[in-house]
């Protein structure tokens, strides 16, 4: 089982690991509700394989191949367009979303202030006394926001040992730790909050903390009861969780394709089971503070909020983005919807989340057209 552990996002297991994550890591279950949300069948021709896409002229067949996709779910109004499962993958497979769970962890999030469990002014430490004095004794937004300088790096070559320590405290490799709710106080700030984006995993653990907090529920209910039951997901769901039974906001929701389309379609609809106000909230991050510190080159009018992506302030589209390849991507106007998953041999390069990003626009350009 440890050495199963210590090579599961290697390019030689990660193919089966990301969907089999529950036979590695401990996980806790994130339960549907009792209606799923019919997405019917796919049934367009013009999206076939073979379909050429617009911008970068290549096929759709060699598009998939080309970003190693694992599962992708098209959806326009709700209804399925598109649909393809790589050979011995099948639409009843739980696959790892890495950070797209991030931006689950931000509906939460919303659900909970909306019904004054707490306050995005508030601050975290007032919540979570244990973090009083550290990097995370901050406004509750600057989580949501990434607007907390670490002095950390989100290294996946592991070359700062901070990082093995991140790592270690929730399970995800091996080794000795006394957890992730341990590991966070021990983090500090290279500068003041707000002042820069940062982006860095254990903030939206810190938030998954914050929430269990006020709530007085486990992170897998919370998803449970704000999420997965509303958006009439159809399959259940599950969270990693550490030795001490702490979720993994930043990375640990497994889930169908299929439900997570199911999640995307929810905030084409008026920002359906989520409300307007969420999608307006989205639409308000930092600009400036995105353009002076971003880290994805691909968004050079962008803007990030509640742990979502905006990629253009000027259009309706919403991103959540994980590494190896996990992907949401929501045309709020169009009513269009694509959920990927994948294996990428590494967790992110330039050239890859370009390659997925640009194929993004260019299925949503067939199904618009």
């Amino acid at each position: 089982m440890e050495k199963r552990l210590a090579t599961w996002m290697t390019p030689e297991s990660n193919r089966w690991s990301f969907t089999h994550v529950r036979e590695v890591i401990p996980t806790a279950r994130i339960a549907r509700g009792e209606q799923a949300l019919d997405l019917g069948e796919s049934t367009d021709g013009a999206l076939g394989p073979q379909a050429q896409l617009p911008e970068s002229g290549t096929s759709i067949e060699q598009y998939l191949a080309d970003t190693h996709t694992d599962s992708i779910v098209v959806l326009s109004d709700g209804q399925v367009r598109f649909e393809h499962y790589r050979e011995g993958k099948a639409a009843e497979d739980l696959h790892i979303n890495f950070s797209v769970s991030k931006s689950l962890t931000g509906l939460v999030a919303w659900a909970l202030a909306s019904e004054g469990a707490f306050s995005f002014t508030d601050r975290v430490a007032d919540h979570v006394p244990e973090v009083a004095g550290s990097a995370y004794d901050v406004q509750v937004q600057s989580l949501f926001d990434m607007a907390v300088p670490l002095d950390f790096s989100e290294d996946y070559a592991m070359g700062d040992p901070r990082m093995l320590d991140y790592r270690r405290s929730t399970g995800w490799i091996p080794g000795e730790s006394d957890g992730l709710h341990a590991f966070l106080p021990t983090l500090q700030r290279r500068a003041d909050e707000g002042t820069q984006f940062h982006y860095a995993s254990p903030t939206t653990d810190m938030a998954g903390w914050l929430l269990e907090r006020v709530s007085g529920r486990r992170l897998a209910e919370l998803y449970s009861t704000y999420v997965w039951q509303p958006i009439g997901a159809a399959s259940d769901a599950d969270l990693t969780v550490d030795a001490y039974g702490a979720g993994r906001a930043a990375g640990g929701v497994s889930c169908t394709t299929r439900d997570l389309a199911r999640v995307g379609h929810h905030l084409t609809d008026g920002g359906g089971v989520f409300g307007e106000a969420l999608l307006r909230d989205l639409h308000s991050g930092d600009a400036a503070r995105w353009q002076a510190y971003a880290n994805i080159t691909d968004f050079p009018r962008g803007s990030y909020r509640n742990f979502w992506y905006v990629p253009d302030t000027d259009a309706a589209v919403l991103y959540g983005v994980g590494i190896h390849g996990q992907g949401l991507y929501i045309d709020v106007e169009r009513r269009i919807v694509i959920a990927k998953h994948s294996s990428w041999p590494v967790p992110i390069t330039d050239a890859l989340h370009t390659a997925q990003y640009r194929g993004f626009r260019d299925l949503t350009a067939l199904v618009r057209d």
